[in-house]
């Protein structure tokens, strides 16, 4: 059993007969699709929506980050961070893992032609908004915040 937990640990996105086809290269035994299906069971182990996790993401940097964002009152925050609409390949959207825990792949993204929204968001709403096609460079967000979010918040304090 501590084989095929390994083998969903390491692979979350698989179909039930890439698991065979694993256990079997891993073992030497091949099994069938209802035997898998009881032993995930029997591991605790079900069928879930995927999450997906930038495999960049600093965990350690991330609650530094939350720990610090504490001691601010919600009308001092701004909220700027670009979204994006692109291409992406073909993903999986569920996977396998224990109960009580997500089934998380960790990918890299593949873009297309790509729109980025930028958007300044406070408790009172979108302040401010830029769009524009491909990813916000360093300039682009500096100008953004200068010139449209910095005004308006002068206006509404």
């Amino acid at each position: 059993m501590n084989v095929l937990r390994d083998i969903v640990h390491e692979y979350v996105d698989y179909y039930l007969d890439e698991y065979i086809e694993e256990m079997q290269a891993q073992t030497g035994k091949r099994v069938s699709v209802s035997t898998l299906w009881r032993s995930l069971a029997y591991c605790g182990i079900t069928r879930k929506k995927l999450h997906k996790a930038a495999s960049e993401r600093n965990e350690l940097l991330r609650g530094a980050f939350i720990a610090s964002i504490g001691r601010y009152r919600i009308d001092q925050l701004v909220f700027m961070d670009e979204s994006s609409k692109d291409e992406r390949t073909s993903t999986r959207f569920y996977g396998y893992s224990e109960i009580n825990s997500k089934a998380i792949k960790k990918v890299v993204f593949i873009r297309g032609k790509r729109y980025t929204l930028l958007p300044a968001l406070t408790k009172k709403g979108i302040i401010a908004v830029d769009i524009m096609e491909g990813s916000c460079t360093k300039q682009r967000f500096k100008e953004f915040v200068v010139s449209q979010v910095v005004c308006i918040l002068l206006i509404i304090l």
